[in-house]
């Protein structure tokens, strides 16, 4: 009578449990990344009244005889399958699909999560917001991620900006055209800058320009037709004229100190016993004005008449030489001892020490290596190098158009034996019957050091079966580019034939842009590109020739992303994207064996197995940016099994009344 009852106990103690597990699931059917339990049950300990028997020759055998003795909690499961995936339109929350968990940590501690609304705090820290837990994964160095490396916080600061960096690699791509039309030359049409042209059977231009050394010093200097040639790498240029230019002005400096000639400006005062100081500051001109400050001595005011010249003062100047002025007339004035009087006078010779600087009319400043005397308006200064120069490193062609026949030519016109009338190159050599085709035009977008961006046309002309040569604007080896700050660049091209094989492949040939930079006289680093080739095709069809070079100016940082193996991008204001860090995920044997903490937390147990902390790919799961994992449970399986455990928890409790009732009977048998 007593083992129902117990049985029934045990019944209600079961479905009370499975309705405490129902009853935290449906209070968490919103909550993210919650993860659903179930409640299974067991039968208990049975008691046995009488075994079982085998078989014999005369009976059969018996089963054994077993009075169960009521129900426990078997297991109460963690179903870790993926809840729905909900779009919230914030970059920084994620959503994970598949079996892992995001890897969170506090301290020492670390813990795992299906709940990826993360966010990033004040000091760029990715973080769970409301415990200020951090996100795990690998934070990336200049945009390259190394995910075999231990995890750590991921810490991207609002702002964070990117280094200018120079290009120095251009790629092409894809392929040239194996069959542009070619057109048999028959005439050459030079049109000149002076409005002529002339019709010819055979072009060969003559390039026009200067040339600028690039010097060991750092300075770049451009030669005029006074430099003394020849002018070769490695080699000094001490002694060599260099350029002559006009005298602009004279400065003066410490270790190259200036005497100035002054002279009266025509109506202005004549001085007497003013000796010219030495000046060690300021920079002076011919012909500009000079004034000198004084105060009247005692009694230093004499005059005899009205006329000019005829009143005399006395006068301390600020450098201490007591001299005498004699005033010009008519100009009304007052003098009396004690007050202060300036008189402007001409420079009319400048006497300049070695160390002083001079600069003339072309742009270029100086040190002098001797004495210079300065007593002409038109005076020309010829620079020759010195020791302080060192060798030559470099030399630029900068470009000024073509000459032929002595003109400078403004275009030519290939006019083909089958009627046709077509833009030829400027720069390149053409001859009545020889092959002319058309140019494929590229641009290759280069950044110097100092992040600036230069647009660089790069020409592809082919020039015979399986070979291109290539060129810079016109057919040219050397372009001038005029910058947006008024700066000049001339950009030189250093090549080798472009040759394909039968096949169309790539056999060799190549290029090297080198950029000569005038800003700063000279200051910016010459700069070298090489033009990768080796991918390129040649196949009949289309040209679809692609280049891209490396390299970025400065910028901050604009935006973020995350894609679906949690690697964070960057877009910078310059347009540059790059990989800023990747979430980490962790992947368990047994992810039900894991241990509840709260707050949607998870820890390890000694049946989780341990954390496979990898990337997402490596995995195998996908993550879902700007979007949450919904709670996985099912709400109308929910209210199914909450009626079914109420049927049984009234089912128990009726075992209960009636092995109740059972017993008041026997209790009353004795009445």
């Amino acid at each position: 009578m007593m083992r129902s009852l117990f049985s029934g106990v045990s019944g209600l103690k079961g479905h009370q449990t499975r309705m405490d597990v129902i009853g935290n699931n449906i209070a968490n059917v919103n909550t993210t990344g919650f993860k659903s339990s179930r409640t299974t049950f067991a039968d208990t300990f049975s008691q046995t009244t009488s075994g079982a028997s085998s078989p014999t020759g005369n009976l059969g055998g018996t089963n054994p005889k077993q009075i169960g003795l009521g129900a426990n909690v078997s297991s109460i499961d963690l179903i870790f399958t993926d809840g729905s995936v909900q779009s919230t339109g914030k970059n920084t929350d994620l959503c994970l699909s598949g079996n892992g968990l995001f890897v969170v940590n506090q301290g020492n501690q670390t813990f795992y999560t299906r709940n990826g609304a993360f966010e990033f705090d004040a000091e760029g820290n990715y973080v769970m917001p409301g415990s200020g837990l951090f996100v795990q994964g690998w934070t990336a160095q200049d945009g390259v991620l190394n995910t075999s490396g231990a995890v750590g916080n991921i810490t991207i600061p609002s702002g964070k900006t990117m280094a200018a960096k120079m290009t120095d690699i251009a790629t092409y791509t894809n392929n040239l055209n194996a069959s542009i039309d070619g057109y048999e030359i028959a005439g050459i049409l030079v049109s000149y800058a002076d409005g002529t042209s002339e019709t010819v059977s055979s072009y060969e231009p003559t390039a026009a320009g200067s040339i600028t050394l690039g010097l060991s010093s750092g300075g770049m200097i451009k030669l005029d037709e006074t430099a003394e040639y020849s002018f070769q790498t490695g080699q000094a240029v001490t002694g060599k004229t260099l350029y002559t230019s006009k005298i602009e002005s004279i400065e003066a400096t410490t270790d190259g100190t200036v005497k100035l000639t002054l002279a009266s400006t025509g109506s202005g005062a004549e001085v007497e016993g003013y000796t010219a100081p030495t000046l060690s500051s300021g920079t002076y001109k011919l012909g500009d004005t000079y004034t000198l400050t004084g105060v009247i001595q005692e009694g230093g005011v004499i005059t005899d008449g009205s006329e000019e010249g005829m009143t005399e003062l006395t006068v301390k100047l600020t450098d201490e030489q007591i001299v005498k002025f004699k005033v010009p007339t008519p100009t009304p004035f007052t003098y009396q001892d004690g007050d202060t009087v300036s008189f402007d006078f001409k420079i009319s010779q400048i006497e300049a020490a070695a160390k002083a600087k001079v600069t003339t009319e072309n742009g270029y400043t100086a040190v002098l290596s001797e004495t210079l005397s300065v007593t002409s308006a038109d005076q020309k200064y010829a620079r020759k190098g010195t020791a302080e120069d060192g060798t030559v490193v470099s030399v630029s062609h900068e470009g000024n158009g073509y000459s032929f026949h002595g003109k400078q030519v403004k275009s030519t016109t290939i006019t083909t034996k089958d009627g046709k009338t077509l833009s030829g190159l400027l720069g390149k050599d053409y001859s009545a019957g020889n092959m002319f085709y058309p140019s494929v035009t590229t641009t290759v977008e280069a950044y110097d050091s100092e992040g600036s961006h230069h647009s660089v046309p790069v020409l592809f002309t082919k020039t015979g079966s399986n070979t291109w040569e290539l060129s810079l604007v016109g057919g040219a080896d050397t372009a001038t580019i005029e910058e947006s700050d008024g700066s000049v660049t001339t950009v030189t091209l250093e090549k080798t034939a472009l040759v394909f094989d039968e096949l169309g492949g790539y056999v060799s040939g190549g290029g090297t842009l080198t950029f000569n930079y005038s800003d700063d006289n000279g200051a910016k680093d010459a700069q070298k590109v090489t033009l990768n080739l080796g991918a390129l095709t040649q196949y009949a069809g289309t040209s679809t020739i692609y280049g891209s070079a490396n390299g970025n100016a400065a910028g901050s940082l604009s935006s973020i992303s995350i894609d679906s193996s949690g690697i964070i991008t960057g877009t910078y204001t310059n347009g540059i994207k790059q990989a800023e860090a990747q979430v980490a995920v962790a992947q368990f044997n047994n992810a039900s064996g894991l241990t509840k903490t709260g707050n949607s937390l998870y820890q390890e147990s000694n049946n989780s197995g341990t954390a496979n902390v990898k990337t997402a790919a490596d995995l195998g799961v996908t993550i879902t940016g700007s979007a949450l994992e919904m709670s996985n449970v099912d709400i109308a399986n929910e209210f199914s099994d909450m009626i079914i455990t109420q049927r049984g928890f009234q089912s128990n409790s009726k075992i209960i009344t009636v092995s109740d009732e059972l017993l008041e009977t026997v209790i009353n048998m004795k009445r």
